[in-house]
Order: structure tokens, then C-alpha cells, then sequence
């Protein structure tokens, strides 16, 4: 059985200038990887679903993180990169997107999962 401390956050509320739509094409240039945002080494897409109409599109990726920009997994020296299971959820005509990530690297030990939802 798993013992240990269990941390979680509430980040503030985040409102941008810009419509929804500009945001999440924004958003998805990001992958596979980005260079303005070092932590995402790479990405590999696993599952994917999209509607007929376009206006939902699921994908679920494999994303290795780079491990020295993830603070609080530095305990970890042997490795240089953190494997993280990401499932978007993207619905159009309702207008928000959800992320669930789950870290997959360090099951064992190590339980990470964060959710978040723009809209």
C-alpha cells in the first residue's frame, strides 16, 4: 500500500485578451515540442478521436519532460527526462478544452496527476 504526503493546488485563474479559438491553436503548436517551452522534449500520439463535425477532438499523448525543469522531481539525478501520460479533450462548440496528466515514470513512487481546464 502507498503512505506519503499528498499535495494539492488551486492555481489562480488565468484570463486572456484573446478569444478561446486563438488560444488553443496557440496551444496546440506546442506539440510535439516547442522551443519557447523547454520543458516538452518530445511528444507521441497514442490515441486520437475526432467527430465528424470537427467539434470534438480527443488525443491522448506520450510526453517525455525535461527532468531539470521539473522542480520538485530533482531528487530524481539519474534521470533526464520524466515520461507523462496527457489526455486533451478538446470540445469546440461548448468551448473548453480539459487536460488530465498522469506521470508514469516514477508509478511506483512517485504518484503525479493534474487536471486543468481552459475555457
Amino acid at each position: 500500500s502507498r503512505t506519503g504526503m499528498v499535495h494539492t493546488r488551486n492555481p489562480a485563474v488565468i484570463t486572456y485578451e484573446y478569444p478561446f479559438e486563438v488560444v488553443m491553436a496557440a496551444y496546440e503548436k506546442r506539440f510535439p515540442s516547442c522551443p519557447e517551452i523547454p520543458i516538452v522534449v518530445g511528444c507521441e500520439i497514442v490515441n486520437e478521436f475526432k467527430s465528424k463535425d470537427g467539434s470534438v477532438h480527443v488525443v491522448e499523448r506520450m510526453c517525455r519532460l525535461n527532468i531539470v525543469a521539473v522542480k520538485r522531481l530533482k531528487i530524481f539525478k539519474d534521470l533526464d527526462c520524466v515520461i507523462v501520460n496527457q489526455k486533451n479533450s478538446l470540445d469546440r462548440i461548448g468551448r473548453t478544452l480539459t487536460i488530465e496528466a498522469k506521470n508514469i515514470t516514477y508509478n511506483d513512487t512517485v504518484e503525479g496527476k493534474e487536471r486543468c481546464r481552459y475555457y
